[in-house]
């Protein structure tokens, strides 16, 4: 859906700093291209109600900055807004997202989601495999997804490593990331440092390097 840009940039900026100045932690999936999902495509994953998140993404052509917020626990909403590199913002570069969740994972049936992003429809199934943690997605979309998408992660554990008798260092959790959508195989992953704060890197079309920052908090 395309919306007013001065109006939309206005609550871009509105929601950044609510969610900055926001002083409650939360676990929360990080962000990526504008609602919850793995580096390009999208999940069935959904904030929890009342959380948000704030980003930025560095991409090959510009860069990206992007608000999500879970309104219920199986509705998310979002809003992104892109800056090119030739610097020039028209309707076309902000674009507001919205998710629903219909139905939820059981071990016998996936998560199935539906969403919009911009003007782009798009369904979406996950599922634990039950294979080494593995987790698969897999989804059909128009527009910047084009046809069918496909997408695993797997989460490792944290692992502490002692540098010293006194000295120790957690690894942050970890998520990687491998998926394949507009017939460009991505992979990607991304570091959970504490409840606020992810960081994530990614090979797009394994040529194209990318990276973002999100910032999570609770109302």
């Amino acid at each position: 859906m395309k919306i007013d840009k001065r109006v939309g940039f206005s609550m871009l900026l509105i929601g950044c700093l609510v969610v900055v100045l926001a002083g409650n932690a939360l676990a929360a999936t990080a962000s990526m291209g504008g609602y919850s999902g793995l580096i390009r495509i999208p999940t069935t994953d959904i904030l929890s109600t009342n959380k948000a998140t704030v980003g930025y993404q560095r991409v090959d052509n510009g860069d990206k900055v992007l608000f999500n917020y879970g309104v219920e626990d199986a509705i998310e909403l979002g809003l992104t807004g892109y800056w090119y590199e030739a610097g020039q913002i028209d309707e076309s570069d902000l674009n507001l997202n919205a998710k629903l969740r219909f139905m939820n994972e059981t071990s016998n049936q996936p998560a199935v989601a539906l969403g919009l992003m911009g003007e782009d429809l798009y369904v979406v199934a996950s599922q634990n495999l039950n294979y080494n943690g593995i987790r698969g997605h897999v989804g059909v979309g128009n527009g910047d997804l084009d046809g069918v998408f496909a997408g695993f992660s797997k989460t490792l554990n944290p692992v502490t490593i002692s540098t010293s008798s006194q000295s120790q260092f957690q690894v942050p959790i970890t998520t990687l990331m491998a998926e394949y959508a507009a017939q460009d195989f991505n992979i990607g992953a991304r570091f959970k440092f504490n409840s606020k704060i992810n960081f994530n890197i990614a090979l797009e079309d394994l040529s194209e390097l990318s990276a973002g920052l999100s910032f999570n908090s609770k109302f």
